[in-house]
């Protein structure tokens, strides 16, 4: 099989927005301000941003160096790097999973871009103006239970993302990331400037930040640290692949802490965006997705310039769901291209036919296939459609199987040389701190949070 020569990033500050692009999605702009709500607000955000700093940067260190050594793809990084041991082929099959997580996210993931897409086009023409809240409601339902509606957005979204990934890494991603990034964090700072005029901001401030220790729990814990795990891509395939592109000069442990502090500052200026108006206007904190697409466009509609800000807003969530979908459609194109299989514009085109139909049984599964269960011997997952099933298995327990084996791995398995060589911080007291946390501090946490998942004690 012939190996072709990938594209590289064209500097570290290229990489810097497409793996921060990969990271700020649809978890930081709504998943996030829910789950803080859910768990207490400040306390929460604390032990997050402790996870984030402790265990975030040391996988993202991680995953870029295997992605980087030999500057290949998962599948063959692993190969690559388990050559002549005689768990290579068990290596290879981590790759293998490392490819197929993306898969599966993008399965359920596409169809929700589809609805940010849907909300865009309904506020620019007004098709949510003058609304109750029930009539939201209904607008919303009716979205859900139509296969067309639900199809032709989805299928927008997966050409938008296969179009992109087809023009390669510099005409195609870094165009694309150089334009949605710098709008994204624009729409965003706007939009808390206009929060701060509509009062609610002192409630904010404190609920985020004045942490209320009574509140933590084990639960707290865990849904801190699976969120962190969650917003930063851990365990996607994408930092890999990424990290395969990055030039030999560039730093990573300085790309991490820009990776995971650009993303947990998204999430936090989301809390500010989103928190005035729920507090300002007697909202339930831990309404999710109901808050965005039900509640949020009454609202919007009774503010002054609410529409122009509701379009801003369901512009920030097709943004954030766009530059995501493209660094998880990345893996697999990257993978058929290395293969020498097809050209890339050919690779896109095979795994965006793929992904439509994936993302279509996922579609359908909110309507006329809405009692298909595909796995029905387990209790866990027993009640669960193909799109739930999908973000149950691949948004969540493959992520965190596939970063407990990537720490396993650099911590145990990979020369420490080359370790030592990608990294680029020495034999130093920090790179030895790095190192224990990979070897004998994550697989423990990791681990874990897969049993929990698994028990029921982690939320999907």
């Amino acid at each position: 099989m012939t190996h072709v020569t990938q594209e590289k990033w064209s500097s570290g500050m290229a990489f810097l927005l497409a793996a921060i692009g990969s990271a700020v999605g649809l978890g930081n702009i709504y998943r996030f301000p829910y789950i803080v709500g859910q768990n207490g607000g400040g306390a929460f955000v604390l032990l997050y941003l402790g996870v984030v700093l402790f265990f975030g940067i040391p996988l993202i260190m991680t995953e870029l160096t295997i992605g980087r050594r030999r500057q290949l793809p998962p599948i063959a990084a692993y190969g690559a790097l388990a050559e002549g041991m005689k768990s290579r082929p068990f290596w290879k099959l981590i790759g293998f999973t490392n490819i197929m997580t993306p898969i599966g996210i993008l399965g359920f993931y596409f169809v929700i871009a589809g609805w940010t897409l849907n909300y865009v086009y309904s506020m620019i023409t007004g098709q949510l103006s003058n609304l109750v809240e029930g009539q939201t409601q209904t607008v919303f339902a009716e979205m859900m239970n139509s296969p067309v509606t639900l199809i032709f957005w989805m299928t927008l979204a997966v050409l938008i993302t296969a179009f992109i990934i087809s023009r390669g890494i510099k005409a195609g991603l870094e165009k694309a990331v150089n334009v949605l990034m710098p709008m994204l964090f624009f729409i965003l700072v706007l939009l808390v400037i206009y929060s701060l005029f509509n009062g609610g901001i002192v409630e904010t401030f404190k609920f985020m930040f004045y942490p209320d220790f009574s509140k933590i729990t084990g639960e707290t814990v865990l849904e801190a640290t699976g969120q962190a795990f969650f917003s930063l891509s851990l365990g996607s395939a994408t930092m890999m692949v990424y990290g395969s592109y990055l030039p030999k000069n560039e730093s990573i442990p300085k790309l991490a802490c820009g990776v995971a502090f650009a993303d947990t500052f998204v999430a936090l200026i989301a809390g500010f965006a989103v928190f005035p108006i729920i507090f300002t206007n007697g909202l339930d904190l831990d309404s999710g997705p109901n808050l965005v697409f039900v509640t949020l466009p009454v609202i919007f509609d009774q503010m002054p310039f609410g529409q122009v800000f509701g379009i801003l807003f369901f512009m920030l969530l097709a943004f954030a769901a766009i530059t995501s979908t493209i660094s998880l459609f990345e893996p697999t194109v990257s993978t058929l291209e290395e293969k020498g299989i097809c050209s890339r514009p050919v690779a896109s085109l095979f795994a965006g036919i793929g992904l439509w139909c994936l993302a279509g049984l996922s579609a359908l599964s909110m309507n006329v296939l809405s009692d298909v269960r595909l796995l029905t011997f387990t209790e866990t997952v027993a009640g669960k459609n193909i799109m739930d099933l999908l973000e149950y298995m691949s948004a969540n327990a493959m992520m965190l199987f596939n970063t407990l084996f990537a720490g396993i791995f650099i911590g145990w398995m990979m020369n420490r040389k080359d370790v030592l060589e990608e990294i680029g911080l020495g034999d130093s007291l920090l790179f030895k701190f790095w190192l224990t946390i990979i070897r004998f501090v994550v697989p423990v946490v990791v681990g874990y949070l897969i049993y929990a998942f698994f028990a029921g004690k982690l939320s999907s």
